[in-house]
């Protein structure tokens, strides 16, 4: 009896570590004798579009969503809110992510996988190591940009020694360009004209808490403090655009800055500025504020989480 491909994908609009995923554990499910197809919902990031193009990878399917007898494999991804209705746990027969903060729960037929690294993509490639199977050329590099890119070139808090170790790995197997690292970084700071909105929108993430739903939006780049003073009256503007559209109860916007290893946070959320100065210490001068070191949204979502379930919550 023929049997349907089993299908791999991440989040609604997915960024480069959750394609990177995708793509690379379809190929190696398809190598080692399982059927597999790799389809994205959504718009994937501008730095997930660059490295598809500059690798020349193949630009995966589109999917608006997926038939409920339709088996599933999530990466990157652990959260129901995060895929929209698109999908239903019980058809997800397989979840790899690095999230502390996750629904894995929920996904009973799943054979879940979630441990604490800088990049899902570290996990997929330890699955080619442990198999002896080497990836093609194209996911080898893919994997490596999204470790890259993750862990903020290895700056991130979250980076691990595995990351470093399966990044050696594949670069092993096939080094990206000396300029491709510049190039990822240099492409997804370009927030000109309509490109600032754009990618605030697809890089807003919704997370629910208690009856209380919050919308973190994150941006990477270098060269954050000019985009925040020439365009903070705009910023301001998306956010309550994002809020109202996606029925928000708090909101706040968060740069990494790539190149000065520090988060500038913009928000006129009373609530989100009580939050964030509880959960990381920042004190904001208006509606912006400046943290040292840089800190993933997934690193944020923990502590805020304490602040709200505290005895007195500020949520």
């Amino acid at each position: 009896m023929f049997m349907k491909p089993i299908f791999t994908t991440s989040y609604v609009d997915p960024d480069l570590d959750g394609v990177a995923c995708a793509v690379a554990y379809a190929e190696l499910l398809n190598a080692t004798g399982t059927s597999a197809m790799v389809c994205l919902m959504g718009h994937p990031t501008v730095e997930a579009e660059f490295a598809l193009s500059i690798l020349e990878v193949p630009r995966p399917a589109d999917r608006e969503s997926f038939a409920q007898d339709e088996r599933v494999i999530i990466l990157d991804a652990s959260e129901l809110v995060h895929f929209e209705g698109r999908l239903v746990p019980e058809q997800v027969i397989e979840v790899i992510d690095h999230r502390q903060m996750n629904d894995a729960h929920l996904f009973a037929h799943a054979k879940v996988q979630v441990e604490l690294v800088g990049a899902a993509a570290t996990l997929v490639a330890e699955k080619f190591h442990e198999q002896n199977f080497l990836p093609s050329t194209k996911s080898a590099q893919l994997l490596q940009a999204a470790i890259i890119s993750n862990t903020q070139n290895f700056q991130a808090s979250t980076t691990t020694d595995r990351d470093h170790l399966m990044m050696k790995w594949l670069h092993e197997i096939a080094p990206l360009s000396e300029s491709f690292v510049h190039d990822m970084f240099a492409a997804k700071s370009d927030f000109t004209g309509e490109k600032l909105e754009q990618a605030m929108d697809i890089e807003t993430a919704i997370f629910e808490m208690g009856d209380k739903r919050l919308g973190i939006v994150q941006l990477e780049m270098v060269g954050s403090e000019s985009l925040v003073v020439n365009r903070y009256d705009e910023i301001l503007e998306i956010l309550d655009r994002l809020r109202e559209q996606n029925k928000l109860d708090v909101i706040f916007l968060t740069v990494l800055d790539i190149e000065k290893k520090l988060n500038r946070f913009v928000t006129a959320d009373s609530v989100a500025q009580a939050l964030l100065t509880e959960a990381l210490g920042v004190t904001f001068t208006g509606n912006t504020a400046v943290r040292e070191g840089i800190i993933m949204r997934k690193e944020i979502i923990p502590l805020i989480k304490k602040s709200v379930v505290r005895p007195d919550p500020i949520l």
